[in-house]
């Protein structure tokens, strides 16, 4: 509980699932939970949660998407707070549809959602970090960034540009004392996953075959491998990707 006791973490997409769960465990260490997300009562039913445990927390409604109202998130929370040490950039959208039946909107929907989203973040956020010299973001990308299957076209580009898009980061933020990693989680059962399985459920029975592990991972095991990334023990990581899937990955 020590180590982030009044430190501020800003997490993005904080009203449900993998988010919700960060900033409940940031809010039982004693951060101070900044929780943005489309869904206002979302994020203000999770504020109401981690108070409800003796935490602090400011929810804010936001579209990552929007310039504008990025920056006036992060503005307002540098107000109230007077600093941000730890981005969790995790909001996304996901489509499932092949390349030459997905729309323009459909593509621009999760290219803003997923890159331009952590990008609009990252951008404003890493300014107030730079001022006290140190600072720790973590994004969430994808294992569909390093392989991927049919009709994830769109979705795996969004995520293979945030993984590139950290890397390059690292090294711009390195002198200024930042960090910035990818947590990369497997499949996870969160409202997102649920109602794909329940259009899909052979789709269910395939993945877990897949998985060495055999089960899906919980929102809570990943924001479990976040706190590490942002912790003292970390201190010395940048620049890479944190898979957190169950041996997924490894056996392809």
């Amino acid at each position: 509980m020590g180590e982030f006791k009044d430190q501020v973490i800003m997490v993005t997409g904080g009203g449900s699932g993998i988010g919700k769960a960060c900033a409940i465990l940031f809010g039982q260490e004693r951060a101070a939970v900044v929780v943005l997300d489309r869904d206002e009562d979302s994020a203000k039913i999770t504020v109401r949660e981690i108070e409800a445990e003796g935490g602090t927390g400011l929810a804010i409604k936001a579209d990552v998407g929007d310039a504008q109202q990025v920056k006036t998130s992060v503005a307002k929370t540098a107000e109230r707070f007077g600093k941000i040490d730890i981005l969790f950039a995790n909001a996304g959208v996901q489509e499932i549809k092949s390349i030459d039946s997905t729309t323009d909107e459909e593509w621009e929907r999760v290219i803003s959602a997923n890159l331009r989203g952590t990008f609009l973040c990252c951008r404003e956020v890493v300014p107030v970090m730079r001022r006290r010299r140190s600072g720790s973001i973590i994004i969430v990308s994808s294992g569909h960034a390093f392989q991927s299957y049919a009709g994830y076209a769109v979705y795996a580009a969004s995520k293979g540009g945030q993984l590139a898009m950290m890397r390059a980061m690292a090294i711009d933020c390195a002198k200024d004392g930042i960090r910035v990693n990818c947590v990369i989680p497997g499949a996870t059962e969160t409202k997102l996953i649920r109602a794909h399985f329940e259009n899909n459920p052979e789709e269910k029975v395939r993945l877990l075959s897949k998985i060495p592990m055999g089960r899906l991972a919980t929102p809570e095991d990943i924001a479990r491998s976040v706190r590490m990334l942002a912790s003292k023990d970390a201190a010395y990581i940048t620049g890479t990707s944190l898979a957190v899937d169950g041996g997924l990955l490894a056996q392809g």
